[in-house]
């Protein structure tokens, strides 16, 4: 397990990323998901900006990398430390690597900075171990402060109607969408949440690298959104007052 790494002076973004090491996984499998994060990771700013966690489940749960700042020196750390751990295998234990997660997001020191952003991503091939234990995790990670919680839904095992649905129960905030299957066109989850259906492992990286950099693109909060709102609307008003004067 790869543990803290330095601390950020500024505010971060936080991002938590779940590794579904289940049964149903294969190990090449797992590979593409291992290499397409880490080919995300490569892909976004190194200036102590964002902070990763990473946790991997089956029928365990286990802390792969735990609350580093991504800067140029840990990079190849948190990609190795992603490399090189063992797959759990076994069942589907969404509730327990959502629970973990949100323990290792919450006890990082950036966690308690007001500027901060955490978002938990969970990457699953198939229905959890229970889905009402899942919901119920997902709801208190929303409780304890993480901002934002996406899926991606991979392969057939979640790709009927009512496995996506039960995965969008999971998700917050709302109002939490299915996007269109191998998306790459993806908003900031904060925004308003959502699941992708993938339609395979191979298919994973693109969406991993779309979903990275949309998390740490700026979501304008509510109030400065209205003022700018306002702003653009006495634009309006002004330019037609100078044009009927």
């Amino acid at each position: 397990m790869l543990s803290s790494f330095g601390v950020s002076a500024v505010p971060v973004t936080q991002l938590g990323f779940s590794l579904d090491g289940s049964g149903s996984v294969s190990t090449g499998n797992y590979n593409l998901m291992r290499t397409g994060l880490n080919a995300a990771l490569a892909g976004i700013p190194t200036d102590g900006s964002i902070e990763i966690s990473v946790v991997a489940y089956g029928s365990g749960t286990a802390t792969v990398v735990d609350a580093v700042v991504l800067t140029a020196a840990s990079l190849p750390t948190i990609q190795a430390a992603i490399n090189n751990h063992n797959k759990a295998g076994g069942t589907t234990n969404t509730a327990g690597s959502i629970n973990l997660l949100t323990s290792v997001m919450t006890g990082s020191v950036n966690f308690a900075d007001p500027g901060s952003k955490s978002l938990i991503n969970l990457m699953t091939d198939g229905a959890p171990n229970s889905q009402s234990a899942s919901v119920a995790a997902a709801t208190a990670a929303s409780a304890a402060g993480i901002d934002a919680l996406s899926i991606e839904a991979i392969g057939t095992g979640v790709s009927s109607a009512g496995a996506l649905a039960n995965m969008l129960a999971m998700t917050f905030p709302t109002p939490a969408q299915i996007l269109a299957i191998n998306a790459t066109n993806i908003p900031n989850p904060i925004g308003g949440s959502w699941v992708v259906p993938v339609s395979d492992f191979t298919a994973l990286a693109p969406v991993l690298a779309a979903k990275v950099q949309a998390s740490i693109t700026t979501v304008p909060e509510p109030s400065l959104l209205a003022l700018f709102t306002i702003g653009l609307m006495g634009m309006g008003i002004s330019a037609r007052r100078r044009m009927q004067g």
